[in-house]
């Protein structure tokens, strides 16, 4: 299965609870005609859901607040921000657990976080008899100040910041309350907030209590890449590790062949036009080597939220089908099949796989080779994003976060090295042209300055729980990073710190699970493994020791 552009982009908590989404029967059905003599079936079918919609509405009520839309400059305005609120096992006394949306709407975490029991949040909430909250991030959702469109306006954009996105939850908690618990006080002076979060919403959770100690009293930040950074080639390193740990290292083998001989033929603008024709047929030579590229790292885009899992369309289904002799229906040994075929063997089996075709096709937007019979051949991958949520995380990956996720050229590479810096800085371009002539978009993402301003992987600050998957192509960036760049001799522990004391520089306090890979103890099924478990007991613990040091001003006030 390969992924659009878009989606090597998303730090994936919230596609990974968007995965588990089904479309309801009740659509799947109705997309074929009903026979006459079912109307009455598809008409109780039509209430039920009318009926469980209703419920939703009311129960589950999105509400709205107004924030600045520019915390320095209260003359600029306000915008309405979404969030949900579930107070089913709420009993006075308890905390407010607050997930942060991230880089999507917020939709999808209610559902699947906010009200499901079978989730970290859920569980937490009926624990600790916690009031839980959904807070939608600005720019995402229905929470934008402006309309955000193909090519928006700079002047729109340029409230989208971490420092303004990590200021609106404090604004809010300051007047927080319930009309069922009028007589609480559910802001921060009188009741613990609580931040959980994966992937970037982990890392807003701990910019959070870092920067707004007085807002949220603990946080939980599951894969949380708080290191800005531009090159991010150790993001497609890490995949590369965690396939030769997991059995798949004469896979690699091939792969990196099979991308020698890609990048060989890419450098000729003959043998460029007929490498990406066989892999995409006609029309494909059209397309720059960076947009072909892409396709190819699509393939590896599945080890994130699935690392090495034996089901169609992932990593190990793609290289069962390159390893394996079509001739001999024999297994490569362990150094591959390209020491006796050859790269180009391994290229050209690699473009056979029937899946990548059709991921392509159905990712892109394309119809490459023809494989709709009914629609003419499409094969331009050179696409803008259209999704206002993807323009947003866009805006803020060019302009603040980088990321920029390139080939990992060199003696493990297994993607072509046309995925470098300047085709990454090319696709933010793209996308923001009227920013850039304006001089409004920067010529690359400012890391240092959101380094200096946040702290990156160094902050420690106390009640905090961090966690991390061995293999998660993000820990890269994160506090438990081993690459050659990052800080040296970080210790992790499970040994609870004090309430309200900071751990060394040297020390953190998290867990690291073994095998796992990006979000692993925050998604839906997460409790039944025990490598999770581990990760969600710690952090229980944690609260069970920290919550009774809980003060809240409005206690001191009465006192």
């Amino acid at each position: 299965m390969a992924f659009a552009p878009s989606a090597l982009r998303l730090l994936a908590f919230s596609t990974a609870v968007a995965a588990v989404q089904q479309p309801l029967p009740f659509v799947r059905r109705f997309n074929n005609a009903p026979a006459e003599g079912h109307k009455a079936e598809y008409a109780t079918v039509l209430y039920l859901y009318l009926g469980s919609y209703l419920y939703l509405v009311i129960h589950r009520l999105i509400l709205c607040c107004q924030i600045p839309i520019d915390h320095n400059d209260s003359s600029i305005g306000t915008y309405q921000n979404r969030y949900w609120v579930n107070e089913e096992h709420y009993t006075p006394g308890g905390p407010v657990f607050v997930l942060n949306s991230g880089e999507s709407s917020g939709d999808p975490m209610v559902e699947h976080m906010l009200f499901n029991s079978s989730t970290f949040l859920g569980n937490v909430l009926e624990e600790f008899h916690g009031m839980g909250l959904v807070w939608e991030h600005r720019y995402y959702g229905d929470s934008s100040p402006f309309p955000i469109q193909q090519d928006p306006a700079p002047e729109h954009m340029k409230y989208l910041t971490m420092s303004q996105a990590l200021a609106d939850l404090p604004y809010f908690a300051e007047t927080f309350s319930r009309d069922s618990f009028n007589d609480i006080d559910l802001t921060p002076r009188g009741t613990p907030w609580i931040m959980i979060g994966g992937s970037y919403s982990g890392m807003l959770a701990a910019f959070t209590r870092n920067e707004y100690s007085d807002t949220i009293f603990a946080a939980f930040a599951s894969s949380a890449p708080v290191e800005a950074r531009i090159n991010m080639s150790m993001y497609t390193e890490q995949i590369y590790r965690g396939m030769v740990a997991n059995g798949l290292e004469a896979c690699t083998k091939d792969v990196h062949a099979a991308m020698s001989y890609i990048d060989e033929q890419l450098s000729n603008n003959e043998t460029a036009a007929s490498i990406k024709q066989t892999f995409l047929g006609p029309g494909a030579e059209k397309n720059t080597n960076g947009d072909f590229a892409y396709t190819l790292y699509s393939l590896l885009l599945t080890f994130q939220s699935s690392g090495i899992i034996d089901y169609p369309g992932t990593i190990k289904d793609w290289c069962t089908y390159l390893e394996t002799d079509p001739n001999t229906n024999k297994t490569a040994g362990p150094e591959g099949l390209a020491p006796s075929r050859g790269g180009q063997y391994v290229a050209e089996r690699l473009a056979s796989w029937p899946s990548y075709i059709e991921g392509i096709n159905q990712n892109f937007d394309t119809n490459c080779k023809g494989t709709n019979e009914a629609e003419p051949v499409s094969c331009e991958l050179r696409r803008l994003e259209t999704s206002p949520n993807m323009i947003s995380w866009f805006w803020q990956y060019c302009t603040e976060l980088g990321y920029y996720q390139i080939s990992n050229v060199g003696p493990h590479q297994i993607a072509p090295k046309s995925l470098d810096l300047e085709y990454e800085q090319d696709l933010c371009n793209r996308h923001f042209p009227t920013a850039i002539k304006s001089g409004q978009f920067p010529s690359k993402p400012q890391v240092d300055a959101v380094n200096a301003e946040h702290g990156g992987w160094t902050i420690r600050p106390s009640n905090v729980f961090w966690s991390e998957g061995e293999f998660d192509p993000w820990r890269t960036l994160s506090p438990f990073s081993m690459e050659d760049f990052a800080p040296k001799g970080v210790k992790y522990t499970t040994d609870i710190p004090k309430c309200g004391v900071q751990t060394a520089q040297d020390t953190l306090f998290g867990y690291l699970m073994e095998g796992k890979v990006h979000v692993a103890d925050v998604g839906i099924g997460a409790m039944a493994d025990t490598a999770t478990q581990t990760s969600w007991n710690t952090f229980r613990a944690a609260l069970h020791e920290w919550l009774p040091c809980f003060e809240g001003q409005s206690n001191n006030d009465s006192a």
